[in-house]
């Protein structure tokens, strides 16, 4: 029952999900602004005023490189299944029956929810202004979260009485700081890794550099499978572009570079053990966003299990669900 209320709801549940990821992750902004003695109004208008920004920003540029590579895609096509014809001739399978092949996994996505990658790049080519009716809906949830927070402690006290109100407030401290530093730290890793991503791009002269690095930030959040997924369509615009296979190697060989030292060196230095989530939750919390709200569930299924793993950790009640949907 809950599955097909989330799912049937999915236009009002998705903005509200990012607002609350949003609101944890913008937490430590909020509190320096706090430190600095700056207006409970004022410090939400400027928060949400700079996310705002970033939102419309990032739809912009994001709009005028799709709408780009959808018009390339014909070229790169043409070049994709002018290699594909050679390894297809050793296989001895024609082009025909390797496109009918290609057609039945991606009526898979569809049945899924899961648009193919061309049809959701067209999408949101072409569709600036429902990004925009869809950023707005986050910026308003975050504005009422955001004011709700303020006043959320004031009015615990009221309700529970003061002895029972330090127990719970304790309790919610403990989550929110967890939640807030994690999601704060993989924010920060995520785009370390998307910046070195677009500066590699950009020296190696790929084109859609900005592109394959926001691409990166996002499946950043997705471990161990979203950094092969990130690296794979800059390697082959590399090839398609240069024709060269060295070419193609080197970058795939520097994107490589930067996902193993962020992952493996900067992450456990700054987030210790990390998620320390099961393989087998990992997938399946993938498998369920996804299915739920399609590419954006996908996006946002890790940091939401793991915020959800956390909070566990901090209540007595709820430890072993989260020993349960740890790695240890």
């Amino acid at each position: 029952m809950t599955a097909v209320v989330l799912k049937t709801l999915a236009f009002l549940f998705v903005p509200l999900s990012v607002a609350l990821l949003c609101c944890y992750a913008l937490g430590l902004p909020m509190e320096l602004l706090q430190r600095l003695r700056v207006p409970v109004g004022l410090r939400i208008l400027l928060v949400v005023l700079c996310a705002a920004f970033v939102f419309y920003l990032l739809g912009r540029l994001l709009q005028a490189n799709l709408i780009e590579l959808q018009e390339r895609l014909p070229g790169f096509e043409a070049i994709f299944w002018g290699y594909a014809d050679s390894v297809l001739t050793n296989l001895k399978i024609n082009r025909q029956e390797a496109q009918q092949m290609f057609a039945a996994f991606a009526d898979n996505f569809r049945h899924a929810d899961l648009k193919p990658l061309g049809s959701m790049m067209g999408q949101v080519g072409v569709s600036f202004f429902s990004f925009l009716g869809n950023a707005f809906w986050v910026l308003l949830f975050m504005v009422f979260m955001l004011a709700e927070r303020e006043s959320m402690t004031k009015r615990l006290v009221r309700g529970l009485g003061d002895e029972r109100a330090v127990t719970v407030l304790a309790a919610l401290a403990r989550v929110n700081q967890a939640v807030q530093q994690y999601l704060g730290l993989k924010i920060f890793l995520s785009l370390l890794t998307g910046l070195l991503v677009g500066v590699i791009l950009k020296i190696f002269g790929v084109p859609f550099a900005f592109l394959w690095a926001v691409l990166t930030f996002l499946l950043n959040f997705i471990p161990n499978i979203g950094s092969v997924v990130a690296t794979l369509p800059p390697v082959a615009v590399a090839l398609f572009q240069t024709g060269s296979l060295l070419s193609a190697f080197l970058v795939a060989l520097a994107l490589v570079a930067v996902q193993l030292v962020v992952g493996n060196i900067f992450e456990p230095r700054l987030m210790g053990k990390g998620l320390n989530l099961s393989p087998l939750v990992v997938l399946l919390s993938l498998l369920f966003w996804g299915w739920m709200w399609g590419i954006v569930g996908m996006l946002i299924a890790v940091p939401l299990t793991a915020a959800i793993k956390i909070a566990c950790e901090q209540l007595e009640v709820t430890r072993p669900a989260a020993i349960l949907m740890s790695s240890e």
